[in-house]
């Protein structure tokens, strides 16, 4: 397992830059964002949830923040749900992966992440969906994470653990990249971070590009070749401009890499967009 030298933190540029506001979320229904993830099946979409405690439903919204669509996931409880992605999955088509893995209490339980097939048309005003479901423990004990990435190059599914003075980033290898409904796993410690209380994190569509964010940065890494994401993330990320946001929970890199993106659990939160070209 690697680890990042702390020191390495001082040297990071921060940049100002006052976001793009899309709209504000103003669906009673979205009291406490909690993840953020752009679609590629559904290009000017975004997905959502809520946290803890919440109903067992994904809220997709349009450009604006308006919500359109509740996808409730038949099944499944929304115990601890923290982030979201959307991303290739068996077979290479898309899927929308829930991540129900926050543990405040330390509770030391399986974690759960849910898949279901993206849509490819919006969907109607109330849905129903079957989502598979991969039970993920850790190789050291509980831990509370937010951050739940999909590597669409290696194949694999990422965790980043959130509460620790240096936060560690865990793999669900690519043996289980296709996993099936409800099969288990132990995840791999690969990489320490020098960073602490961690709340979000995406991958973009391509694979080249990687966030995360704490509660006032947003980190970013661009990946070389096929190389693996924690090797990516060994290096020295770049501080890219963000405006703090209480409660800011939720980044995802737009599906056309001309920005990214951020929400709060805040009520009726603003839905912010940065332009930036990742290159």
């Amino acid at each position: 397992m690697r680890m990042i030298p702390i020191l390495l933190l001082l040297n990071l540029p921060v940049m100002a830059q006052t976001p793009e506001v899309l709209g504000k979320v103003k669906s009673d229904k979205i009291d406490e964002a909690s993840g953020l993830a752009a679609s590629a099946t559904l290009p000017g979409y975004y997905w959502t949830h809520n946290d803890s405690g919440g109903k067992n439903e994904v809220y997709l919204l349009d450009s604006k923040g308006k919500l359109v669509s509740s996808v409730k996931l038949k099944g499944a409880v929304n115990r601890d749900w923290e982030d979201i992605a959307e991303n290739i999955g068996p077979g290479g088509k898309h899927y929308v992966y829930v991540g129900d893995i926050g543990d405040n209490l330390k509770l030391n339980i399986p974690m759960q992440i849910y898949r279901y097939p993206a849509p490819l048309t919006v969907p109607g005003e109330k849905v129903t969906v079957h989502a598979d479901v991969l039970f993920i423990k850790y190789p050291d004990g509980s831990r509370d994470a937010e951050s739940l990435m999909i590597d669409p190059i290696g194949k694999c599914i990422y965790v980043v653990s959130k509460r620790e003075k240096q936060v560690n980033l865990y793999k669900v290898p690519a043996r289980y990249f296709n996993f099936t409904d409800q099969q288990q796993v132990t995840m791999e410690k690969v990489l320490t971070l020098p960073y602490t209380w961690i709340t979000a994190g995406d991958i973009s569509q391509n694979g080249e590009h990687i966030v995360i964010k704490d509660k006032s940065h947003i980190y970013y890494w661009r990946r070389k070749g096929n190389e693996a994401i924690e090797v990516t993330m060994a290096r020295q990320a770049t501080v890219l401009p963000y405006v703090p946001e209480k409660q800011g929970e939720g980044v995802t890199i737009s599906v056309d890499n001309k920005g990214y993106l951020t929400i709060s659990e805040g009520k009726k939160p603003d839905l912010f967009f940065y332009p930036h070209i990742f290159k």
